[in-house]
């Protein structure tokens, strides 16, 4: 640890004994910590066009035609707002600055704005090249498949697509945490990249009711299938945007881009085009906003530990006797942030999505094959990493300022 890190350690420690009460003191001191977490972002990313409310409300577009909106706690955390539908967490938003003017009165009255369906639809006509793929794809499919073999195809694939890529649990941080800022976007998104579709087994929808039952996915696929190419592409909009609305997901961004978890609605299409190993889907998508703090059982620590160690976190550990919390500052792949086992299959699913892509990152190869492997490369020192007297010295201070902070 140099001089310069070991600084801004002691500061955050010291820095962590002044109170923060009261709605506006928090806004300040989430908004003098803000440039720390675009700090940690080492790549530029695309420009945006940005317009902010004074109730904080964001609407923007990127330059490749993402719409985002959502809403920020503070005129600092726009970039927080954009950065879930950059081409990674490594990216930068460039988004112009909107000054630094006293927090607006939102700090505690969040809104959530939403796409309306003029928005849908300009989203879902915006790159014509993924309907393009979509059809193409399922021409392919019908000529490989015989229509009276579609229901033993279809289950053959599902078989195949729960070995080859189980679904991994829904990701969930800290949900206790006041929201600060929040962001959702509509648009084609990598149907390889959802992980997670409320029905943990591909192809086994459990609902009451042979219309909406397991039983729907073959019956779905032969009807696509038989659709006269002519009519797909309206058959697919249809289905995807204008019947039931679309397929409501979670981004999850990752280093190299994102992965998805199902949100509220569009189980069945999502299981059907996973296991017809359809391309794209268009898809509303809600940010998933990684946390200022966690808490969890002491052993965590030294889970997180290993990963500010090895370059995987920019943050703080604060150790107490049963319970730890940690200060994020920056994660590129937040789903290590939980416990072992969850963070391993996320991480084979990125794997699978993103092939290399955690190498990339610094993780090495036999430490993505299970949660005893991930656990244990974590909990090996890295070789940059502080000593373990000048951490219990940090981890000290930092609790010692908090229990300062505790008090009337």
């Amino acid at each position: 640890m140099d001089e310069s890190e070991l600084a801004a350690r002691l500061q955050e420690a010291f820095a962590s004994m002044t109170p923060e009460r009261s709605p506006r003191a928090q806004a300040f001191h989430l908004a003098a910590a803000l440039p720390a977490r675009a700090a940690a972002r080492d790549r530029d990313g695309q420009p945006w066009t940005v317009h902010l409310d004074d109730a904080g409300t964001v609407h923007a577009t990127a330059a490749d035609g993402t719409l985002v909106m959502g809403w920020a706690a503070v005129p600092q955390a726009v970039p927080e707002v954009l950065s879930p539908f950059e081409a990674g967490t490594r990216y930068r938003p460039a988004a112009p600055a909107v000054g630094d003017q006293a927090t607006f009165d939102a700090q505690t009255k969040p809104t959530f704005p939403f796409p309306d369906d003029d928005d849908l639809e300009a989203a879902f006509d915006h790159t014509p090249h993924h309907l393009a793929d979509l059809t193409a794809a399922i021409a392919e499919l019908r000529r490989q498949w015989d229509t009276a073999d579609v229901p033993d195809r279809v289950e053959q694939a599902a078989v195949h697509l729960r070995a080859d890529a189980p679904q991994v649990p829904v990701l969930t941080l800290n949900e206790q945490e006041q929201m600060w800022c929040n962001a959702v976007s509509c648009g084609w998104v990598r149907t390889d990249a959802i992980v997670e579709a409320a029905d943990p087994v591909w192809g086994v929808i459990n609902r009451s009711g042979y219309a909406r039952s397991s039983s729907w996915i073959p019956r779905a696929a032969a009807e696509l299938l038989a659709e006269a190419p002519a009519d797909l592409p309206g058959f697919l909009r249809h289905h995807l945007l204008d019947n039931e609305g679309p397929v409501d997901l979670v981004a999850i961004n990752g280093p190299e881009g994102p992965l998805y978890n199902l949100n509220s609605g569009g189980a069945h299409r999502t299981h059907l085009c996973r296991i017809l190993g359809l391309p794209w889907l268009f898809a509303t998508q809600t940010a998933l906003i990684t946390p200022w703090e966690m808490t969890r059982k002491i052993k965590e620590a030294d889970h997180w530990q290993g990963l500010i160690d090895h370059g995987l976190l920019h943050g703080a550990v604060d150790r107490g006797t049963y319970m730890a919390s940690l200060r994020i500052s920056h994660c590129p792949a937040p789903w290590m942030l939980a416990e072992p086992q969850i963070a391993a299959a996320y991480n084979a699913a990125y794997e699978r999505a993103y092939p290399g892509a955690l190498g990339r990152l610094g993780v090495p190869t036999h430490a993505l094959t299970d949660a005893t492997a991930w656990e244990t490369w974590l909990l090996t020192p890295a070789a940059h990493a502080p000593a373990r007297g000048l951490r219990r010295l940090l981890n000290l201070l930092l609790r010692t300022g908090r229990d300062a902070a505790r008090q009337p």
